[in-house]
C-alpha cells in the first residue's frame, strides 16, 4: 500500500473508531453495541473507501447488501434469541467479506469455490497488517523498526494487561482494593480510569479489525478463485456403499407403512405424542444432513456421476429417500407441534427441513440435467433466504403471536 492511498484511508478508520467507541458508551443492547453497530459502520466505513479509492469495479456484488441489511434490521426489530445472536456473528461476516471482495475482485463469482474467500478479509493478518503503518510514517530506517515493535508492543499489551488487571483484581481483593486506590488517584485528577480503559480497549480492538480489512482488501483484489481438485474414485467401492445404503432406507420405509398403516394422521397404537414425535427426530435429522454430505461429496468433489450411471441412479434414488425421511419428520414434528404449539427450536428445525427439501430438488434437477445446470445461485439464494426467515420468523414475539393465532 503507497502512501498517497494510506493517507486516503488512516482518517476515516481513525473516525470511524471514535465513533464506535463513542457509541460504547450509550445505553444500548448490548449485543447491538457490540456486534450489530459495528459491523454497520464497518461496511459503510470499507465501501467510503474502496469508492474513494477508485477500488469497485463490479457492482453486481452490491446485491450482497440485500441479505446484510435484511438480517440486520431482523437482528434489531426483533429480540432475537441466543443461536440466532450466535449464527449471525458467524453469517454476517462471512457475507461482508463477500461482499467487499466481490465489488473488488474482477474474477468474482458467486459459487462453492468463493465461499473460501471470505477468510482472507478477517481474521487473517490482523496484527501484521499494522507494519503498513510504520512503513508509511516518514522515519529513517532504523527507528522505523523500533517504532514498528513499540507500536506493536503497546497494541497487544494494552488489552492484555486490562484483562490480566480484571482476573488479578477479582482473584485477591487486596490487589483489588489497591488497583482501585491508583484509579481513583487518577479520578481525582479529572480523569476516570475505568471510563478511560474501557474506551482505549474499544477504540484499539475496532480499530485493528477495521484498518486490517481494509489492508486486506487491497492485498486480494486479483485474488483468483482456484480450481477445486476433482478426485477419481472408484466407483464399484461408492456404488456398493450406495446399494446397501439404499436398502437400509427401504427397509425403514416399509417399517414406517406399516406403523402408519390404518393410522394415518393419527399416532400409532402405544404412542405419545410426546415419545413419537421426539422418538428418533434429531437421528432422523442428522441422517438426512449425512445423506446430504455424501451426494455433495460425490457429485461436486468426483467425476463420478460422469461416468457410470448406474451411480447416478443410486444418488437419484438416496435423494428421493432424503426426501422421505425428511417428510416423515415433518410428520411427526407436526403432530407433536399440534398438541403443544411452537418454540423458536422447532421452528427453526422446519425451516431446515425446508431448506433440505428445496436443496434436493436442486440436485435432482442438475443430475436428471447431466449436471449441466449451473446450482450456485441457486443454493445461495435457498441458504440465505432460510436464514434470513429463520431471523424474522423464529424469534419469541412471532412464536406467541402463531401459538395464539392457532388457539383462537
Amino acid at each position: 500500500m503507497n502512501k498517497d492511498i494510506f493517507k486516503k484511508i488512516i482518517i476515516p478508520i481513525l473516525l470511524s473508531a471514535l465513533i464506535v467507541t463513542i457509541l460504547h458508551n450509550f445505553k444500548l443492547i448490548s449485543y447491538n453495541k457490540y456486534f450489530i453497530l459495528p459491523i454497520i459502520l464497518l461496511i459503510i466505513t470499507d465501501i467510503y473507501l474502496l469508492n474513494k479509492n477508485n477500488m469497485i469495479i463490479n457492482n453486481k456484488a452490491y446485491r450482497l447488501l440485500i441479505p446484510i441489511i435484511l438480517i440486520i434490521l431482523g437482528s434489531i426489530i426483533f429480540k432475537i434469541d441466543i443461536s440466532n445472536k450466535i449464527l449471525n456473528i458467524i453469517i454476517i461476516p462471512i457475507l461482508v467479506s463477500m461482499l467487499l471482495l466481490g465489488l473488488t475482485n474482477k474474477n468474482y463469482q458467486i459459487s462453492g469455490k468463493f465461499l473460501k474467500w471470505f477468510v482472507k478479509i478477517f481474521p487473517v493478518d490482523l496484527l501484521s497488517n499494522l507494519k503498513v503503518i510504520t512503513n508509511n510514517v516518514s522515519i529513517t530506517d532504523s527507528k522505523k523498526k523500533r517504532v514498528s515493535n513499540i507500536l506493536l508492543g503497546i497494541l497487544l499489551g494494552l488489552p492484555i494487561v486490562f484483562i490480566i488487571l480484571n482476573l488479578l483484581s477479582s482473584a485477591d481483593m487486596y490487589f483489588g482494593s489497591f488497583i482501585d486506590k491508583i484509579a481513583n488517584g487518577f479520578n481525582r485528577l479529572f480523569f476516570n480510569f475505568k471510563f478511560i480503559k474501557n474506551n482505549i480497549l474499544v477504540f484499539i480492538i475496532y480499530f485493528v479489525i477495521l484498518f486490517s480489512t481494509i489492508v486486506n482488501i487491497f492485498k486480494n483484489r486479483n485474488l483468483k478463485i482456484a480450481d477445486g481438485k476433482i478426485r477419481k474414485i472408484e466407483t464399484s467401492i461408492f456404488g456398493t456403499i450406495l446399494i446397501m445404503m439404499n436398502f437400509v432406507f427401504l427397509l425403514f420405509v416399509i417399517s414406517e407403512v406399516s406403523k402408519l398403516c390404518g393410522n394415518f394422521l393419527q399416532l400409532p397404537d402405544a404412542y405419545t405424542y410426546s415419545s413419537y414425535a421426539r422418538e428418533g427426530f434429531f437421528q432422523l435429522l442428522a441422517v438426512t444432513i449425512i445423506n446430504f454430505t455424501i451426494i455433495l461429496l460425490l457429485l461436486y468433489k468426483t467425476d463420478a456421476l460422469n461416468k457410470n450411471n448406474i451411480l447416478k441412479y443410486l444418488i437419484l434414488l438416496l435423494i428421493i429417500f432424503t426426501i422421505v425421511l425428511i417428510f416423515n419428520s415433518y410428520y411427526r414434528m407436526f403432530l407433536y407441534i399440534g398438541k403443544f404449539g411452537f418454540t423458536i427450536l422447532r421452528m427453526q428445525v422446519i425451516l431446515f427441513l425446508l431448506m433440505e427439501l428445496i436443496l434436493s430438488i436442486i440436485i435432482i434437477k442438475k443430475i436428471l440435467s447431466n449436471l449441466k445446470y449451473h446450482d450456485a445461485n441457486s443454493f445461495m439464494i435457498v441458504i440465505i433466504s432460510t436464514y434470513i426467515i429463520n431471523i424474522f420468523i423464529c424469534n419469541q414475539t412471532v412464536i406467541n403471536t402463531i401459538n395464539n393465532f392457532i388457539k383462537k
